[in-house]
């Protein structure tokens, strides 16, 4: 019975003639189905045939054809359609009555019969599409097929030739409207649709009898949706450490696939009302990059404060159907003066991540997770919302809950009396209990936006409780700490401190790793999926190649199935992504996603499309999936380097931890009565750091495998770190060390934990070989090479517009500055709602929306003042002119660019290329860098073009010399080589590429 349900086709196939022989003739278990059969159509109508393979495959599956007179058959090879047993084919302009058959490995259909009748059909078909005006595209028309693949909101015209004079006919949309058609000259019929949403039409003409007849095919309408602008920090794209006399340069990066709107800065001192910097505005550029520094000595900030910043994109639309992005929240802390701080970071087993920035880091979580919730509201449903709100209000209360707890032994220990950085600690930590309390409170009524300021105010009394706490350190250090009996409380206290700093953190960093190797797995199984949609589109692209070599139409209605559902792979993928990396604050993957869906969109156009038109958006879609994948791989070779830094800092902070419980056996006392508590402390911390261990050595093993066949050297060396833990048998002399600090003399004790000492010292030494031991290949080097020489071109250019339209506006702002406050707390929320829906053409360029707006640190408002320094007069400009403001956020940016082209000129020469052309644009960013450059604005802007100019020809080269003669080749249909009178166009495509989507 198992054999008979699970065997081979052919065996439950013939049983029924074994067990019914009677019943064999006439039955044959393998057919081929057809559809439609025999079939009556209009004169030059196109007929497209399916088959359908019953009980057995075949590798060449043939439609056989000839006309009912004649005698010869011919005979077309079928192409695959839904399934493997799944095959159609075209027949174009039936004029004849025609017999056809299907027949596969010797297995044929049924003969049927074709009949032609004189009844008007579509003998060519054109469609024009007229796009939204704000996206600043040219209309274009798509000869030969009329399946609609554009934007929303296009308008496309279908131009219509029958094969004979008609008067009359519609569009028959569904879901929709009957779209009349009007006669234009030359017996040619056109009607107008708008894209909404998916769906297909079909032509009716009238025929000589006055009926409307069916005419066509079944075409498809593919709307594609115009994606929201992306945005991202390039620098410092991370939260950082400042001092209060600090410039901090911010670089934002935005995209949009039809233009840039209009690019701003919002941030906010200590949780406060929020200030906004226009960086651009303008919809002309499709890539812009924009800086903006910081001269926090103008915000009069102290230590344990901070400034909180993101940045907001919206695209070239107008009104209501606008679409917004924006960056996750990101956050400056205000530290003591750098010799304060130096101080404490040389301190002994006192590394920057054990001065006390534990809670403050886990608090800036919590915030940027609300302000995440906030702005991807639209995006989550009802139960994803909840489930959200629930993980961030339970991370809330634990805080709170571990911050009480330290608060409680704190004041059993009698903190305040002891030292006056305790004292500060003592009075900040409860108030941040406090504000927790409100904010717990907000979130756990869902109101997500109520809840960011308590958490602020939060954030910075923990961070006023930790500059506190390193002052501490800096003193004690020193020796200015307390002699006697109060100096070993203060040391007690310290180590108490450091202790439940060291509780949290685990558990944080627990869950934290969790969350990273889950991410890892999803980008792994990405990257596997994104190589067999690549060799996929290869095989379509050939398919695309073959059909225009032999002058085939695309099938209408849908006959490129296959390339559509590629792309539907192709958008979940890109899904995949953008959820990842909104989870995970992943900005790269969200760029490699909207390349994902950009490639989507050129395989919908590739489906629709005939000829080399549809070659070369088959082709596009495949760089784009190549580029893809090339991301991936970078990313998760990037993997490696993070994962030996995250085993480092684990070794470090061991070691760490061992030195301050050799310190504490130095100072206990047995007739102490709390001896036998700090040894139980001490006890249960050799667990937890026997724990970290074994989980250590795990991370070492599998960073080897993962690494060894790119990185060998590196992947050795890490199995000799690993190697150190079980030689040394460090685990266990942890755990062994235990019952040794109880039972053992000090000083063998102390002999013993010595021991432990240099084995952990040993451990972070190898892994610093083995960082020691990684490095990047020549063609990464050169890649990342050519991005930064993008992101170079990209800067400027974006610097050029802003110096353009300040000279045309006398330095007085931009226009599309907003000041609405809701709209920054909302950063997105009103976009996200309305992505999908119908752009309405606007009209011209985009408009003024909303007024003026406040200015953040040292950046002018309309009046020419800073900001955060109302009643200080930087100074207005006159039209014609840059403000002083300008000019200095100006100087700040093209310095920061000269520095960043002499790295990539060191780079370069270090590989040996000439960097002759990349030296003259350096030497011209110092002119630019001068205030002198911008008294004269049409001066500094013709300098600013000639160096961007300069800068191309310099990116174009460097591109020309990692492609190699690759770089020479235009993809023709039906042969790779470019013929002699083309190269000078082609050498014109990889000039204008080197400066497309700019």
């Amino acid at each position: 019975a198992l054999l008979f349900l699970f065997g081979p086709a052919f065996l439950h196939n013939s049983t029924p003639l074994l067990v019914m022989p009677w019943k064999a003739l006439g039955f044959n278990p393998y057919s081929i189905t057809v559809d439609p059969g025999s079939v009556t159509v209009p004169r030059g109508s196109d007929l497209k045939v399916s088959a359908q393979l019953r009980n057995f495959d075949a590798d060449e599956v043939d439609l056989v054809v000839k006309a009912t007179d004649a005698t010869q058959w011919d005979r077309w090879p079928m192409t695959i359609e839904d399934t493997t047993t799944g095959y159609s084919l075209m027949v174009f302009d039936v004029s004849e009555p025609r017999e056809y058959f299907v027949e596969a490995s010797g297995v044929r259909s049924q003969v049927f019969q074709i009949e032609v009748v004189d009844l008007p059909y579509v003998d060519d078909i054109a469609v024009e599409y007229r796009f939204p005006s704000y996206t600043g595209l040219a209309p274009q028309v798509q000869e030969g097929s009329g399946d609609v693949v554009a934007l929303t909101g296009t308008r496309a015209i279908i131009h219509i030739t029958p094969t004979v004079e008609v008067t009359a006919g519609v569009l028959v949309v569904q879901p929709g409207d009957t779209i009349p058609l009007t006669v234009e000259p030359e017996g040619r019929l056109a009607g107008t649709l708008t894209v909404r949403e998916e769906g297909t039409y079909r032509v009716l003409l009238e025929s000589v009898q006055g009926d409307l007849v069916v005419a066509s095919p079944d075409y498809l309408i593919d709307p594609l949706t115009d994606q929201p602008p992306s945005v991202s920090f390039t620098k410092p794209g991370r939260d950082i450490s400042v001092s209060s006399l600090e410039e901090v340069l911010t670089e934002v990066q935005a995209q949009d696939d039809y233009g840039v709107g209009n690019v701003e800065l919002v941030y906010a001192v200590n949780g406060g009302e929020e200030q906004a910097v226009s960086l651009y505005s303008g919809g002309r550029l499709k890539d812009v990059s924009a800086d903006h520094t910081f001269f926090l000595e103008e915000l009069e900030l102290e230590p344990g404060d901070f400034v909180s910043y993101y940045a907001t994109a919206r695209d070239a639309r107008r009104g209501a159907l606008r679409q917004e992005a924006s960056t996750d929240i990101y956050f400056m802390e205000i530290r003591p003066f750098d010799r304060t701080f130096r101080q404490a970071d040389q301190q002994p087993g006192q590394g920057m991540s054990s001065v006390g920035g534990e809670l403050s880091e886990r608090q800036r979580q919590i915030i940027a997770a609300t302000f995440r919730i906030v702005r991807d509201r639209a995006k989550y449903s009802d139960r994803e919302f909840r489930e959200h709100m629930s993980t961030v209000t339970l991370s809330q209360g634990r805080l709170r809950e571990e911050v009480n707890t330290l608060i409680e032994r704190m004041r059993t220990r009698g903190v305040a009396g002891v030292d006056s950085a305790f004292a500060v600690v003592a009075e900040a930590l409860p108030k941040a209990v406090t504000e927790m309390e409100s904010a717990e409170e907000e979130l756990g009524q869902q109101k997500p936006k109520d809840a960011l300021q308590p958490e602020q105010r939060a954030l910075q009394q923990l961070q006023r409780a930790e500059a506190a706490y390193r002052e501490f350190q800096v003193g004690f250090g020193q020796g200015g700490g307390s002699a006697g009996e109060d100096g070993e409380i203060s040391e007690e206290l310290a180590d108490l401190f450091e202790l439940e700093l060291d509780r949290m953190r685990n558990q944080y960093e627990q869950v934290q790793r969790g969350n990273q190797q889950a991410a890892d797995q999803s980008i792994d199984e990405t990257l596997e999926k994104l190589k067999k949609l690549a060799r996929r589109q290869q095989q379509e692209n050939e398919r695309l190649r073959a059909r225009a070599q032999a002058g085939q139409a695309p099938q209408a209605g849908g006959g490129g199935g296959g390339q559509r559902r590629l792309a539907e792979e192709v958008e979940q993928e890109a899904r995949r992504l953008e959820r990842l990396a909104r989870e995970q604050s992943l900005p790269d993957l969200a760029e490699t996603a909207r390349g994902l869906r950009e490639a989507a969109e050129a395989m919908r156009r590739a489906a629709s499309t005939q000829g080399s038109s549809g070659v070369a958006q088959g082709s596009s879609a495949l760089d784009q999936l190549r580029e893809a994948r090339r991301r991936l791989e970078r990313t998760r070779e990037d993997r490696l380097t993070r994962d030996i830094d995250d085993a480092r800092q684990r070794a470090e902070r061991l070691l760490e931890q061992e030195r301050r419980m050799i310190q504490e056996l130095e100072r206990l006392d047995p007739a102490d009565p709390d001896a036998r508590a700090r040894l139980q402390q001490m006890v249960d911390q050799k667990g937890a750091m026997a724990e970290e261990v074994g989980e250590l050595e795990r991370q070492l093993d599998q960073a080897a495998r993962d690494s060894r066949r790119d990185q060998t050297e590196a992947s050795r060396r890490l199995t000799e770190a690993a190697g150190s833990i079980r030689d040394n048998q460090l685990k266990e002399k942890l755990l062994y060390s235990r019952g040794v600090i109880q039972g053992r003399s000090q000083d063998y004790a102390r002999n013993f934990e010595d021991q432990i000492r240099t084995d952990l010292e040993e451990l972070r030494d190898k892994i610093d070989d083995a960082a020691g031991a990684l490095g990047p290949s020549r063609e990464r080097n050169l890649e990342e090479a050519l991005d930064r020489a993008r992101s170079a071109v990209t800067g400027l250019e974006s610097l050029g517009d802003r110096m353009e339209q300040r000279a045309e506006s006398g330095g007085e702002g931009q226009p599309g500055q907003e000041s609405d406050p809701e709209r920054r707390l909302q950063p997105g929320q009103q976009a996200a709602g309305q992505q999908g829906q119908e752009g309405e053409p606007s009209e011209g360029q985009q408009q003024a929306e909303g007024g003026q707006q406040p200015q953040a640190g040292g950046q002018p408002n309309a009046t020419g003042r800073p900001g955060g320094q109302p009643g200080r007069p930087r100074g207005s400009a006159q039209p014609g002119q840059f403000s002083p403001e300008d000019v200095r956020q100006w100087r700040r940016e093209a310095e920061q660019r000269r520095r960043e082209l002499q790295e990539l000129r060191n780079q370069l020469r270090q590989e040996g290329m000439d960097t002759g052309e990349l030296d003259r644009v350096i030497s011209g960013m110092r002119d630019l860098g001068m205030s002198d450059t911008y008294e004269d604005t049409r001066s500094a802007i013709r300098l600013q073009q000639q160096l961007l100019q300069g800068l191309k020809e310099f990116e174009y080269g460097l591109r020309r010399a990692l492609t190699g003669p690759d770089a020479e080749r235009l993809e023709q249909v039906g042969s790779d080589k470019v013929p002699p009178e083309y190269r000078d166009l082609v050498e014109e495509y990889y000039r204008a590429l080197a400066g497309s989507r700019r």
